[in-house]
């Protein structure tokens, strides 16, 4: 009598899963992380946390490739796959984050902070912009009480950034997060997700460029920080737009880099829409040309026209002028990434949000 067959074990048939896309991971990981060392890890995540195999396995694969096109490892160190109800929720931690942002060889410098009580600390802003001094007392006590959260970055023109966060903006912001479980991410990695929450504020005011403003947007998803319907709504809209995407790559179909690219534009063109009702036409101008390197794909003295400009990137500049008026800055300090000449428009509708915050002074 032959014996009956024992059942694969589950890792065995996750670890088949993976290597059958092989290629689809390889598309999307860098060139210096090849998809063994990356399956390795995801493995390793799965087998200590085990809940991950009782998830929507498409769930998974998708989250895993969101981690891979970030260039980033699911160790619980640079970014984690955690289980949310029955899909799995890919979270970039703190320190993915910062690895991004020093890898773009943007900044000089940029870390994060917690400070806590006994701990010298200072922080003055003058004339040359902000300044911070953090001195921690190394003390064994976990118990000590947390006074403030920060993220501070220097560029490399020497451009000083910082950005505390008292504990009520960081519980506020933290309210907004979707995880209410025992197992959220906030319950079981908090000190991460404060500093996290720190530098996500922080990257508003920061040069960035479209790669790390893909990766700050992909955290949005766990937060609710919508501030009207329509905008709830076109996000939801863009969801949906990126998850059949990464449904339709994880799944191994061909044509997926194509969809992913029309789905990506159809959801931009939602988020126009329901900003175009608060955008007023900036009057075209152009400020003198300087010297720079351009792509070879554009004429190097040709300044982009106002036609050319995003009309969502003059939203986000002149609500950013607002903001920096409300904050004190002076009219002159045109932030450093819109004083490139191909951003001259940028620079106007700044300067058009900044001039309205006074006239509200």
């Amino acid at each position: 009598m032959n014996e009956q067959a024992k059942p694969t074990p589950p890792m065995v048939i996750l670890r088949d899963q993976l290597n059958d896309r092989t290629v689809q991971f390889q598309h999307a990981l860098p060139k210096h992380l090849p998809p063994e060392r990356f399956f390795r890890v995801v493995l390793t995540a799965v087998q200590l946390n085990p809940d991950l195999l009782a998830c929507n396995r498409m769930s998974l694969f998708n989250s895993a490739l969101r981690c891979a096109q970030d260039g980033l490892l699911p160790d619980g160190r640079e970014a984690a796959l955690v289980p949310f109800k029955d899909k799995v929720q890919y979270l970039i931690m703190y320190q993915g984050i910062l690895k991004r942002f020093r890898n773009s060889g943007q900044f000089k410098w940029i870390g994060t902070g917690i400070v806590r009580e006994g701990d010298q600390f200072e922080y003055w802003v003058d004339e040359t912009g902000p300044h911070f001094k953090h001195v921690p007392t190394f003390d064994e006590n976990p118990d000590k009480k947390i006074i403030c959260v920060y993220a501070a970055a220097t560029t490399k023109d020497d451009a000083p950034f910082f950005r505390p966060l008292s504990l009520a903006d960081i519980n506020k912001r933290r309210n907004m997060s979707r995880g209410t479980r025992e197992d959220a991410p906030w319950k079981q990695w908090w000190e991460e997700m404060a500093q996290k929450t720190a530098i996500r504020v922080l990257s508003r005011y920061l040069p960035t460029s479209s790669d790390l403003d893909d990766l700050i947007r992909s955290d949005e998803e766990l937060y609710d920080e919508s501030e009207s319907e329509a905008t709830g709504e076109v996000a939801a809209r863009s969801e949906a737009a990126r998850g059949a995407a990464l449904d339709h790559f994880a799944a191994g179909l061909p044509g997926q880099d194509e969809d992913r690219a029309q789905l990506d534009e159809t959801a931009r063109h939602e988020e126009h829409e329901a900003d175009s009702s608060d955008v007023n036409t900036l009057t075209q101008a152009q400020e003198p040309p300087q010297e720079q390197t351009r792509p070879e794909s554009k004429p190097r003295t040709q300044v982009e026209p106002q036609s050319q400009t995003a009309p969502d990137l003059l939203v986000i500049a002149r609500e950013r002028g607002r903001a920096d008026r409300d904050k004190g800055m002076q009219r002159k300090a045109t932030p450093i990434e819109y004083r490139d000449p191909t951003r001259a428009q940028e620079a106007l509708a700044w300067r058009a949000g900044w001039d309205e915050a006074d006239g509200r002074s």
